[in-house]
């Protein structure tokens, strides 16, 4: 009697732990969208009501939160039911189209990633050209490319029935489980390898190789920069000093402070770029791998790849957290609107304009950085020149508005030595 009593009694218990389980997921996942609809809705409407932020390069970044904010609207509230519920809820013929927008809209917030990671490159290695080569025209013209290359990856094949081998033998994208269906995107092995190459390890090891190369030219110009503060610290040592006024700080110590300035940014944009490049992986690539060794073998836990999806979703999530935290014109435009945000946009003077500001007697023309910490544009070394000739002084840095990797615009007529962080 009393194991007849005690197993109604464990049922309604296990009912109710799975029933407050279900209610903390569905909250979760509630905030997941709430958050990746909200954040991006409010960047796009940022750079659209806000016209220091309507530029081309935001182009691309429009495309990206436009991307993710279909994840958040059309992608995630299905994938949510489905996860909640156990089947699919929603009419039959919604599956495809809803596994179709899935595939799109994931494969172009990857693709929008890379052309992002391209245009940062173009801007970083030859800001001199970067708005002869990336016009309106070009970047409208590489977006519509984005596009239509995650549509050719996701609704041609799925509606045509190519993604599945047996997709004459099962109703398509729907397995059936007892008299419960389950939406869930069935793929062979070559479209797993074909479609996963194209929306993510090729964008992959493009978006890897412009970092690099942009982390590569911060350091260049960092060691550039320490060279050239050494040269004016000696050459100041080795000419006679004029009496000046107390307030006026020496040469010397004004290189250094500008070089340990410069070598702090340049740390800096190792642990940004860092940042980026791991959230990114983290995000997408546990899910490509399962998605492959799912095509080849079938021995993946619905559960565990489940999760891995929305891993993958997540990065929609972070994407309208993570770039704009870098940019610097977006946090003078959250700062206009958010008072917490109001004071890290606000612009910081350097060591150098400081010193210069301070100074009674104005700076002198053999010592000053300003007119000897140079950089030659569109080069790759600063001793280039003849044998024996003196290096040419171009404009120095501007402080805090030197080029950086967030800096939506390059200067008109001259190359800064910013390194690729806000």
């Amino acid at each position: 009697m009393e194991g007849d009593l005690g197993a109604p009694n464990a049922s309604v218990l296990g009912e109710h732990s799975l029933l407050v389980g279900s209610s903390w997921v569905a909250a979760f996942l509630c905030f997941i969208i709430l958050l990746t609809t909200a954040g991006n809705f409010l960047l796009i409407l940022l750079i659209v009501t806000q016209r220091s932020l309507r530029n081309t390069s935001n182009y691309f970044l429009v495309s990206l939160f436009m991307s993710d904010l279909m994840v958040g609207l059309v992608v995630m509230p299905p994938a949510m039911l489905n996860q909640l519920y156990g089947r699919w809820v929603l009419r039959g013929d919604f599956c495809s189209l809803w596994a179709s927008f899935d595939v799109m809209c994931c494969s172009a917030s990857i693709l929008n990633l890379c052309v992002i990671s391209l245009d940062r490159y173009l801007l970083i290695t030859s800001p001199l050209r970067y708005k002869l080569r990336v016009t309106s025209c070009r970047a409208l013209a590489l977006i519509l490319a984005t596009w239509t290359l995650a549509a050719l990856a996701s609704f041609l094949p799925i509606k045509m029935g190519w993604h599945e081998l047996e997709f004459e033998l099962r109703p398509l994208n729907v397995t059936g489980r007892g008299d419960e269906d389950q939406c869930r995107l069935l793929v062979s092995l070559p479209y797993a390898l074909v479609a996963s190459c194209l929306t993510f390890f090729l964008p992959s090891a493009a978006i890897s190789f412009t970092y690099c190369r942009i982390l590569l030219a911060a350091r260049k110009q960092a060691v550039q920069v320490a060279s050239l503060a050494s040269n004016v610290a000696s050459t100041d040592e080795a000419t006679p000093q004029v009496p000046h006024a107390p307030s006026q700080p020496l040469a010397g110590s004004e290189s250094r402070r500008f070089t340990s300035k410069h070598s702090k940014k340049a740390l800096k944009a190792s642990l940004t770029l860092g940042i980026l490049l791991g959230m990114f992986f983290v995000a997408w690539l546990p899910f490509f791998i399962t998605n492959v060794a799912q095509a080849v073998c079938d021995c993946v836990p619905a559960g565990f790849f489940d999760v891995l999806t929305w891993l993958g979703y997540c990065n929609s999530t972070m994407n309208p957290i993570i770039y704009p935290l870098f940019m610097r014109d977006f946090k003078r435009a959250m700062g206009k609107f958010l008072p917490c945000c109001r004071r890290s946009a606000e612009p910081r003077p350097s060591a150098i304009s400081l010193s210069m500001r301070n100074s009674n007697s104005g700076p002198r023309a053999a010592t000053s950085l300003k007119n000897v910490l140079t950089l030659q544009p569109e080069t790759d070394s600063i001793g280039s020149g003849a044998p024996g000739s003196e290096p040419r002084p171009l404009p120095a840095p501007r402080g805090p508005g030197a080029l950086g990797l967030w800096d939506a615009e390059p200067p008109d007529t001259e190359l800064q030595l910013g390194t690729p962080v806000a």
